[in-house]
């Protein structure tokens, strides 16, 4: 069995809403599977290890964009390098924002993201706030809560990673992004507990360039039965139907 390591990048200022618990549930996935896991919080260069398989990403509230723009950007050589020897990127709302090439202020002003994920975004327009439900680029019933502001537009050729159904208030039907060890989204609950689909969509990619293969066992099914329920009652508050 193999032992890998997750970073957290700024925890404590991109942790809203259980958001960087991502890294957590992904790493009881793997544990389960029978692997080693150790969890690194980075906030600085000095705190980088020099190799990492995963790189987790939560998201922020409005007051924590510049300072965690000004923690981040520190970070681009570092995530480079974590990407050149094939680390996983997991980032939910302003992490997945800051991750990407631009940042619009509400005030209009442009920062410049990590340049990581193919995407850029805006917060300038108004927030949503409400559960979500539709399918993902599987075809897979896939449910959370949102709560941002503004928009994010990818850029040609990028995939998202699901269509919402019928969504409400100027929600955008595409949500989030997924390619090749990448993986990004605005829904929380957190992503993974309430989607275990995609967690185990990281983690089997993960598995899958050491050789390996994931070893389920009944903590997975058990998990994935508790989701389905609760993506079930989701759905119900939203009046989707699905077959």
């Amino acid at each position: 069995m193999s032992t890998f390591t997750i970073a957290r990048l700024v925890p404590r200022m991109l942790g809203l809403n259980g958001s960087s618990r991502n890294a957590s549930i992904l790493a009881s996935y793997l544990k389960h599977s029978g692997h080693t896991i150790e969890i690194v919080d980075v906030d600085a260069p000095g705190d980088a290890p020099a190799q990492v398989d995963a790189v987790c990403v939560g998201s922020g509230s409005a007051s924590t964009l510049r300072p965690a723009a000004t923690l981040i950007i520190p970070l681009v050589r570092v995530l480079a390098q974590w990407r050149t020897h094939g680390a996983h990127v997991v980032a939910v709302g302003t992490g997945w924002d800051l991750l990407g090439h631009t940042v619009t202020t509400p005030e209009g002003e442009v920062l410049p993201g990590a340049g990581i994920l193919p995407s850029h975004a805006d917060h300038g327009g108004t927030r949503f706030s409400g559960e979500v439900a539709g399918v993902d680029y599987q075809g897979r019933a896939s449910a959370g809560y949102v709560n941002q502001v503004g928009h994010v537009k990818l850029e040609d050729g990028a995939k998202p990673l699901m269509e919402i159904d019928a969504p409400e208030s100027g929600y955008p039907r595409e949500e989030g992004l997924v390619g090749d060890n990448v993986f990004a989204t605005r829904v929380g609950g957190p992503a993974f507990a309430l989607n275990p689909h995609w967690c185990e969509d990281v983690a089997s990619s993960l598995l899958h360039a050491r050789g390996e293969t994931l070893q389920r066992t009944e903590f997975h099914s058990r998990i994935d039965h508790a989701a389905r329920e609760a993506r079930r009652l989701i759905e119900a508050r939203l009046g989707v139907a699905r077959s």
